[in-house]
């Protein structure tokens, strides 16, 4: 496109809101739009988001505290303006998922009022509403009518539909409920994204048009990042990509969180009796531990929905569960997107932490979120194109320092003046910053973990977070 044209073509943004690592931001700024401010909850993941946007304001903190003005300021003072096109947002879904305790009366049922809020106080053109598929059915549907009704009070003619991940390039099954809503007088009209590639698991081929690419399985998706064994941590691609989908993701030589764990002997003996394909009702009951679902990925196939924690998979060769790297990939994030914040965490630091792993499997994976943007971008009459800053993220690799390890990366200080990263009552956040630990980029290819778990890296946060939020960077 020549310059003239991309003048001509109007800058499209957004907001994100409970917007987590930054999934959903990822694949709209692959579509096109520009995302000028991301609000999430915790402090992990909002850095992960603000860190690989270096174009986003991001902050920190509970949506019901969030003060529409002081949003809009901030946009005000970082782009020069309170106007966005686009607000889109997946407020948590614990109340509505069939994996949780379904409980109708769970506040964060009703966060889509905040969201709702914050709709009104900017009065995008457009809004988009992620959830569950069981957002639209439970509790004989209250919510999903009371959301439509509420979105239509404010204005906005809404759509809404059920899409299916797969259906997009990803090599996993991931049904997701997606409201679209276009404010009043636009007169536009929103067009859900057709299908780009098979579904394997939804009829014969040749009820598909020839359009479609055929679906990615999980060999396409990480076959290459196979070359660490378990106690390992891989620092750089080693292996020639044996896929369109691996080569897409690849942006640098450089891999980040890819630390292949090493079980106990007990565990390793269990995932051992579970051959690829099946699941842990293979094992004998004298060698199973608590855990009641698990399954080895089957490598020719697509994976099942990736979730919060690991241990539901087993990799497909090697007795252990996935490294975040790979969880990633199932996800479509690209390598150059780096995870930031402890790698785990046990069962009472979860009520507080947001490790990698559950960053990655809470995300919208970037290639849906990119199908559903570009639409977007059709109907708003923008241009469907890349507007990430690759560049800057790039040059912010370098800050990236130590192991994925526990307590997870730090940053070298001088990034700290880059990233805009506040507190719901507008402090601006430290960071996690080491200026002594080693740089990622001067590790050889792989490392023994083991040798790492001494380093101790020091950790810095903002004294306006609460402290169990902060307990992420001890």
């Amino acid at each position: 496109m020549s310059n003239e044209r991309e003048e001509a073509v109007k800058r499209l943004t957004a907001i994100d809101l409970f917007s987590g690592a930054g999934g959903f931001s990822e694949g709209l700024e692959q579509a096109g739009i520009h995302v000028l401010l991301a609000q999430e909850l915790h402090p992990q993941p909002a850095l992960t988001h603000v860190f690989n946007h270096p174009g986003t304001v991001g902050v920190v903190g509970d949506v019901r505290k969030l003060d529409p003005q002081f949003l809009k300021q901030l946009l005000r003072r970082h782009h020069g303006t309170d106007e966005v096109d686009i607000i889109v947002g997946g407020p948590p879904c614990q109340g509505f998922s069939t994996a949780g305790k379904k409980n109708e009366h769970d506040p964060r049922n009703t966060l889509f009022d905040d969201y709702c809020n914050i709709v009104a106080a900017v009065r995008p053109r457009a809004i988009v509403l992620e959830n569950v598929p069981g957002f639209k059915k439970m509790y004989g549907g209250k919510m999903y009518l009371a959301a439509r009704e509420r979105f239509e009070a404010m204005g906005y003619d809404v759509d809404d539909s059920l899409v299916n991940a797969v259906n997009y390039g990803l090599p996993q099954r991931r049904l997701r409920f997606v409201l679209v809503g276009i404010r009043r007088g636009e007169r536009l009209r929103f067009s859900w994204p057709q299908p780009t590639h098979l579904n394997p698991e939804a009829g014969p081929p040749d009820l598909f048009t020839a359009a479609q690419h055929p679906h990615v399985s999980i060999r396409d998706a990480i076959s290459d990042l196979d070359f660490i064994e378990p106690g390992e941590e891989g620092h750089r691609h080693s292996v020639t990509p044996e896929s369109a989908y691996q080569r897409a993701r690849r942006r640098t030589d450089l891999i980040f969180n890819h630390l292949a764990s090493k079980h106990r002997e007990k565990a390793v003996r269990m995932f051992s009796l579970i051959p690829e394909g099946s699941t842990i009702n293979c094992v004998p009951d004298e060698a199973k531990s608590a855990k009641r679902t698990m399954a080895r990925m089957d490598r020719n196939h697509i994976s099942n929905t990736v979730l919060a924690l690991p241990d539901d998979f087993i990799h497909y060769r090697q007795d252990r569960i996935p490294t975040v790297r790979e969880m990633a990939r199932l996800q479509s994030f690209d390598d150059d997107f780096v995870f930031i914040g402890k790698r785990t965490s046990g069962f009472v630091d979860r009520k507080h932490d947001v490790p990698q792993y559950t960053q990655v499997g809470n995300a919208v994976p970037p290639l849906l979120a990119r199908a559903i943007g570009v639409e977007l971008v059709k109907m708003l009459g923008g241009c469907v194109r890349d507007v990430r800053d690759l560049g800057a993220r790039a040059r912010r690799l370098e800050y990236i320092h130590g192991s994925s390890g526990f307590a997870g990366y730090t940053l070298s200080p001088e990034i700290t003046d880059e990233i805009a990263l506040y507190s719901i009552d507008g402090n601006r956040l430290d960071l996690p910053v080491d200026g002594t630990a080693r740089p990622v980029h001067s590790h050889p290819s792989v490392s023994i973990w083991a040798e790492k778990r001494t380093e101790g890296p020091k950790r810095q946060w903002a004294p306006g977070v609460p402290k169990p939020q902060a307990s992420l960077f001890r």
